[in-house]
């Protein structure tokens, strides 16, 4: 799910020379990490064991920001390397998406800058959702 403006980069202040919004890498960087570390949190605390996980880990609250830092902080590093990687050898279709096959070629460097979210984007937003869940613990 692409949003493109045909009008050239959107004119809001908050997303400088975005010329579209990517929905699905907005989606895979801001909600699906959250769905995986609430996902981990509910087993590891379902399990349980000998000893109580939660309690171990100082409460709820604590127990869960662990699984959302350790979720966040890997997506943010998956997109500074995928940045470093984009930057330095060009792109190839990494087969994430469902309409990849349809196009006739990767997008054009320019073309995968100007989106929002590129990598710098999402290494960003991940990066500070992991800052937030360190002061928040």
């Amino acid at each position: 799910m692409t949003f493109l403006n045909p009008n050239g980069p959107i004119t809001n202040g908050l997303i400088p020379n975005a010329r579209r919004v990517d929905g699905q890498r907005l989606l895979s960087v801001v909600a699906i990490p959250f769905a995986a570390a609430i996902a981990m949190a509910t087993a590891v605390a379902g399990i349980g064991g000998v000893t109580d996980p939660i309690a171990e880990a100082g409460g709820t609250m604590a127990f869960v920001l662990g699984f959302v830092k350790f979720c966040y902080l890997a997506v943010s590093m998956a997109h500074l390397s995928g940045a470093i990687a984009e930057r330095t050898t060009g792109g190839l279709p990494a087969g994430l998406w469902l309409d990849e096959i349809d196009q006739p070629e990767p997008l054009t460097k320019e073309t995968f800058w100007h989106a929002f979210p590129n990598h710098l984007d999402g290494a960003a937003i991940a990066g500070c959702v992991t800052l937030l869940c360190f002061l928040l613990a």
